[in-house]
């Protein structure tokens, strides 16, 4: 059990996890002819506009991060322990365990508000939202916003446990206020951004405990169970 949680939370695990999902998630969408911008949310398409300053289209930009994870799955096959298929199982056994409970702990702190304001689309366009929120939200607000809040600040913060609180507390804030930004964002209620606020910070407890791909099934996941 030690080797399963010790692999499970390694980089190797979080590529090979994240590729099917990615692929999912491009799917979904091009099965129900979603315009291209209508329910991506905004950390994927600050990603999308990231990858425009090297010319690279926004449908251009599936198939290059599609690639990025190909190349790198054999790269990591080097550095670590090659995948044991069951533990991948695992893994989303008990991110659909996570899903459960973290519904239960945010409903009880604040009642029956969404985490995201459902979209008025069909069934395959909902669970394809929720995917990519899972996916998207995940590696942009923990894996690259906290780190770099954490670096970036590490001069200033000397103490590595104050920094890290502040970094989290930070970084889940500004995950609750991007579900407000853009053409397609909520309107602001302080109800439902205090509980986003508070989701982001379980889901930052999950990635630091877990790994990043834990963290991604958990969150799209719970999306499902509030769309179904």
């Amino acid at each position: 059990m030690s080797d399963y949680f010790k692999l499970s939370h390694n980089p190797y695990y979080s590529v090979v996890a994240a590729l099917p999902l990615l692929i999912a998630y491009e799917i979904l969408l091009a099965l129900t002819q979603t315009p291209f911008w209508r329910i991506r949310n905004a950390a994927d398409v600050w990603i999308r506009n990231l990858l425009s300053v090297f010319h690279v289209t926004s449908q251009e930009a599936t198939f290059v991060m599609i690639f990025a994870l190909f190349f790198a799955i054999p790269f990591l096959h080097h550095r670590y322990a090659p995948i044991r298929w069951r533990y991948l199982g695992g893994m989303l056994i008990e991110s659909f365990i996570y899903s459960i409970l973290f519904g239960t702990i945010i409903n009880a702190i604040l009642h029956a508000i969404l985490l995201a304001a459902p979209f008025q689309g069909n069934l395959l366009q909902n669970i394809a939202l929720s995917l990519g929120a899972g996916l998207f939200e995940e590696f942009f607000f923990r894996v690259v916003l906290l780190n770099v809040l954490f670096w970036s600040l590490r001069p200033l913060i000397r103490k590595p446990m104050l920094n890290a609180a502040i970094c989290i507390v930070l970084a889940s804030f500004l995950f609750s206020l991007s579900h407000y930004i853009g053409e397609f964002g909520d309107l602001f209620d302080i109800y439902s951004f205090l509980f986003r606020w508070i989701a982001g910070l379980l889901f930052t407890i999950i990635y630091f405990l877990r790994g990043f791909a834990v963290a991604a099934y958990t969150h799209a996941l719970y999306d499902i169970w509030v769309f179904l």
